[in-house]
C-alpha cells in the first residue's frame, strides 16, 4: 500500500487535486480491495494542511484499476458537480497513450460502435450497429510511433464508456499491451494495461481559464523508449 507524495500530485488549488495514479490503485473503496486512491489523496491533504477532519475528496471522473495516469478530484461538493457536468456535456478533452502490439491498419481513423454491457463479468462488448441497451461510443486515434516492435497510439475518446478504448482498440486487432481480456496474450510481464491518461483540456469551473494538465508517463522501462514522444 503505497501512499500519496507530492511527487504524484500534478496540480492543486482550493478546488481541484489531479493526481497521477499508478497502475494497481483502486479509484473508490470497493469490499476486500486495497485502501483506494481517494481515501489516499484524503490522508495527503488531511495531514499536509494538519486538518481536525478528513478531507474532502470525490473522484471527478474513472479510471481501470490496471490504467495509469492523469484522475481528478473535487474538494468541494459543489466543484463535483460542476466537473460532472462539464464531462457530461463533453467540454472535457481527453488524450490517452496505449501501447500495442499489432497497429491498427489505419494509422489515423475515428472509430463509432454500439457497447453494452456484462455486468456479472465486469466486460463490454461492441457492435457496428444500433442495438437494444447499446451505447454509442465513439473516439479518434493516431500512431505515434514505433519502438522495438511496439506501437505508440494517441487516443482521444468522445465519449466515456467502460473500457471503450481498449474495447475499440482490440476491435481493430490491437489489443493494448497487457490487456489479457481483450485479447493480448496472457504473459507474466506485469500487473499493468498499458493504457496511459495523459492528459486533460477544461475550462476551470471558478476561474473559466483554460486548463491543461499532464501526467507523466510510468516509471516502467516498457514505457521508457516512448518518453520521447
Amino acid at each position: 500500500m503505497i501512499p500519496i507524495t507530492d511527487e504524484d500530485i500534478i496540480y492543486e488549488d482550493p478546488y481541484l487535486i489531479a493526481v497521477n495514479k499508478r497502475a494497481g490503485d483502486v479509484i473508490e473503496a470497493v469490499t476486500g480491495e486495497d485502501e483506494p486512491l481517494e481515501v489516499k489523496v484524503s490522508k495527503f491533504l488531511t495531514e499536509k494542511y494538519q486538518l481536525s477532519e478528513p478531507a474532502y475528496i470525490s473522484a471527478i471522473h474513472r479510471l481501470d484499476r490496471r490504467v495509469s495516469g492523469l484522475i481528478l478530484f473535487a474538494k468541494t461538493e459543489t466543484i463535483l458537480q460542476s466537473m460532472q457536468y462539464l464531462f457530461k456535456a463533453r467540454a472535457i478533452r481527453k488524450t490517452y497513450w496505449a501501447i500495442v502490439k499489432n497497429p491498427p491498419d489505419r494509422p489515423k481513423a475515428k472509430l463509432i460502435h454500439w457497447l453494452t454491457r456484462d455486468q456479472s463479468q465486469n466486460t463490454s462488448f461492441l457492435h457496428d450497429h444500433q442495438v437494444d441497451g447499446g451505447l454509442k461510443v465513439q473516439l479518434s486515434y493516431q500512431i505515434l510511433g514505433e519502438m522495438d516492435g511496439y506501437y505508440l497510439i494517441q487516443v482521444s475518446p468522445l465519449t466515456g464508456r467502460p473500457h471503450q478504448i481498449r474495447v475499440q482498440l482490440a476491435s481493430q486487432g490491437s489489443p493494448i499491451v497487457g490487456d489479457f481480456k481483450y485479447g493480448f496474450p496472457r504473459d507474466r510481464r506485469s500487473r499493468a494495461i498499458y493504457l496511459h491518461a495523459k492528459k486533460l483540456n477544461f475550462s476551470h469551473p471558478i476561474s473559466n481559464h483554460p486548463m491543461e494538465l499532464q501526467a507523466e508517463l510510468p516509471n516502467d522501462p516498457f514505457w521508457h523508449p516512448f518518453a520521447q514522444w
